[in-house]
């Protein structure tokens, strides 16, 4: 029912909003059952930050799901993409509804590698660039290969985090 699909819809965004704004992140917008985020580079820490959220974000959807299937409820399933890259960012839309947000081929490479997570059963899943540029102390990244991306003209190394690969 839909009242149902929005309490859902509702508790799994309060989880993931939450740990992206305490890091410094924006929250573009919310659609459907994504949620679109940046970390802006204006410091070295941005891509350090935006993992940190991610890891904790994942560690809250856990929580979630204990609680709503202890509710005899189902769990909610969730991947997210870690990229960096420029963007372009402004008011878009028609005369009558403008829309704040950020395009170009970081965003699209985001987009593709969330739906990646679903077919490698990753939580959590980061670009080449991305891994590259983060200094993230402890955490370590395992490669996942190479993949090709709908609309991106080169396949795009993956990396997920090592501590998922162990099941944490």
């Amino acid at each position: 029912p839909r009242d149902e699909v929005i309490l859902w819809l509702n508790e799994y965004f309060d989880v993931m909003a939450e740990p992206v704004e305490r890091h410094g992140g924006e929250i573009l917008k919310f659609i459907g059952d994504g949620m679109l985020a940046i970390f802006p580079l204006e410091d070295d820490a941005a891509c350090r930050r935006a993992l940190e959220a991610a890891i904790e974000a994942r560690a809250a959807m856990r929580e979630l799901n204990e609680r709503r299937v202890a509710r005899g409820r189902f769990a909610l399933g969730f991947g997210v993409a870690l990229h960096v890259g420029d963007v372009m960012y402004g008011n878009i839309g028609s005369l009558t509804r403008l829309d704040f947000t950020v395009i170009g081929p970081a965003v699209n490479v985001a987009a593709r590698m969330q739906v990646l997570s679903r077919e490698l059963r990753r939580e959590v899943l980061l670009s080449g660039p991305f891994a590259d540029l983060c200094t993230c102390g402890a955490e370590t990244f395992v490669p996942l290969g190479r993949f090709p991306l709908r609309g991106v003209d080169e396949p795009v190394e993956v990396y997920g985090l090592a501590t998922e690969a162990r099941g944490d």
